[in-house]
């Protein structure tokens, strides 16, 4: 649902809200600094850092004033006031500020979508100035608790009717209770809006999603909407389409910083054939891929076979060890087997593969409860924190060593396990301390249940192992293992790992 704006809200003296951003940067840098520059220079560097930067106020200022003015120096007087007069007479204030209060009245939830928390702020303080509602709020400096006190009130229902979220709320986060979304501001990159839709359009929503934006008159923002329009992206998921639709992102920055810039009619064509040439290409391979072998009933007995029955569990386990490993945040929280995590400050590593930093889920391993709560997250194989952690210990060397005990009837002595990965498939070859081949102690790898557990302290220490894996190295031959254990193997009953 597009809601036209009258006007796009001068700042001042004719100035448009690109105008302030980019003009307002250049009078600190000078003009050279966003002139190309000869790759790899220190003068590219500074060209590069001065692009960002205005990039960052373009946004910022076509977002609200009062994310503007986050990151104005104390002597830009001027462009202070011109911020706080586009807040004043910015038109998308008083739309919400109106409709907030219809909602208020029927009772419907609707989740508001900013960028920056300034703009969080400005609009918390709006509805409570203009229209006399409390709204919920959710961002990053929220601590896991708070942010679920936030969304169990949203969510109540004499909770408040409208949650103000700045993008932690598209990480992780359910909220298909929602009758409305209103993004706010509009990010130049198609996959933050697509997350941002898929907080409400979930599997199994039962009401048509209503997408609320803004459409600017003209200038840059006209573009970004025009552009989003014209591909499709508020009408149809973009799933897939991700990586072939970045360059979108480069285009909308390159209209914003050139003077005078704006989307022609043959550019915009150019870029709605490159996207529904993706689209085509992302299709036909979903086409090809879903008819090569296609799904027949006889092949539902040997594929749940293959599904251990203690999957979940396993998930479980690993997920939330190796969460506590590396300093995120976990607690357990009401439910069966749900956890609250956060990828938060305290955490050992700065980045995780597709889990932004700040992220926050609330969740659980257990499958049927996640059908009956589906407010929460279900953890298993494609939620984006329990395979960040499995791709994080598969590039990392830690994730592929360990030390382990092993119970074996009938056997003893120490040695090593070494993993190979071959496709899909795993080899486990075992070694004893006189370098013999033990495939006994492989077969303990290779069942259900998994007869190994952690090493006893009192093992670790009292025994040279790595004198023991220098002297087997060259048992191993030219292969590069996928991972090897330093193993002790007692007789007894096998055991669940640990």
């Amino acid at each position: 649902m597009p809601v036209d704006l009258a006007n796009d809200p001068p700042v001042a003296s004719g100035f448009s809200r690109k105008d302030a951003a980019v003009g307002e940067l250049a009078h600190h840098s000078g003009d050279a600094g966003i002139l190309p520059a000869k790759p790899g220079s220190q003068t590219s560097r500074s060209s590069f850092t001065v692009r960002g930067q205005t990039l960052d106020r373009i946004r910022r200022t076509l977002a609200s004033g009062a994310a503007l003015k986050a990151v104005l120096g104390p002597d830009d007087t001027a462009l202070r006031q011109q911020a706080d007069a586009m807040d004043a007479a910015d038109p998308r204030l008083q739309w919400l500020a109106t409709h907030a209060k219809r909602w208020r009245r029927a009772h419907e939830k609707t989740l508001v979508f900013v960028a920056h928390r300034e703009t969080l702020e400005l609009l918390r303080d709006a509805l409570s100035r203009l229209a006399q509602l409390a709204s919920g709020v959710f961002h990053e400096e929220l601590s896991v608790a708070r942010r679920d006190i936030e969304v169990a009130r949203f969510h109540a229902e004499d909770g408040p009717s409208v949650l103000i979220s700045t993008e932690a709320g598209g990480e992780g986060r359910n909220f298909e209770f929602c009758h409305r979304l209103v993004l706010y501001d509009l990010p130049w990159k198609p996959s933050t809006v697509e997350q941002r839709i898929g907080r409400l359009d979930r599997i199994g929503r039962r009401m048509p999603v209503q997408i609320v934006y803004f459409r600017p008159p003209s200038g840059v923002g006209a573009d970004v909407v025009r552009l989003f329009e014209s591909i499709g992206l508020f009408r149809e998921p973009m799933a897939g389409l991700e990586p072939q639709l970045a360059h979108l992102e480069r285009a909308i920055e390159d209209i914003a910083l050139s003077p005078g810039g704006s989307l022609s009619d043959a550019r915009l064509a150019e870029l709605i054939a490159d996207a529904e040439a993706a689209r085509t290409r992302v299709h036909e391979a979903a086409y090809r891929q879903l008819h090569r072998d296609p799904y027949r009933a006889g092949l539902g007995p040997a594929i749940l076979a293959r599904v251990p029955p203690d999957l979940d569990t396993l998930i479980e386990r690993v997920v939330v060890l190796a969460a506590s490993r590396l300093g995120f945040r976990v607690e357990q929280v009401r439910g069966r087997h749900a956890y609250a995590i956060e990828f938060g400050n305290e955490a050992l590593v700065d980045s995780l593969p597709g889990v932004p930093a700040g992220t926050s889920t609330v969740g659980t391993f257990d499958r049927e409860y996640a059908v009956e709560d589906e407010t929460i997250d279900f953890y298993s194989s494609g939620h984006p924190l329990v395979e960040g952690l499995l791709a994080h210990f598969e590039d990392d060397p830690k994730g592929r060593v360990a030390r382990l005990e092993v119970r074996i009837p009938g056997e003893a002595g120490r040695g090593i396990a070494v993993i190979y990965k071959d496709g899909p498939q795993f080899v486990v070859r075992a070694f004893d301390s006189d370098g013999r081949s033990r495939p006994e102690w492989a077969n303990a790898f290779r069942f259900r249940p998994l007869r190994a557990t952690r090493m006893k302290p009192i093992d670790v220490a009292g025994y040279d192992w790595r004198g023991l894996a220098a002297r087997l190295i060259p048992e191993l031959g030219d292969r590069a293992p996928h991972a090897v254990a330093a193993i002790v193997v007692r007789s007894g009953p096998p055991g669940l790992a640990g």
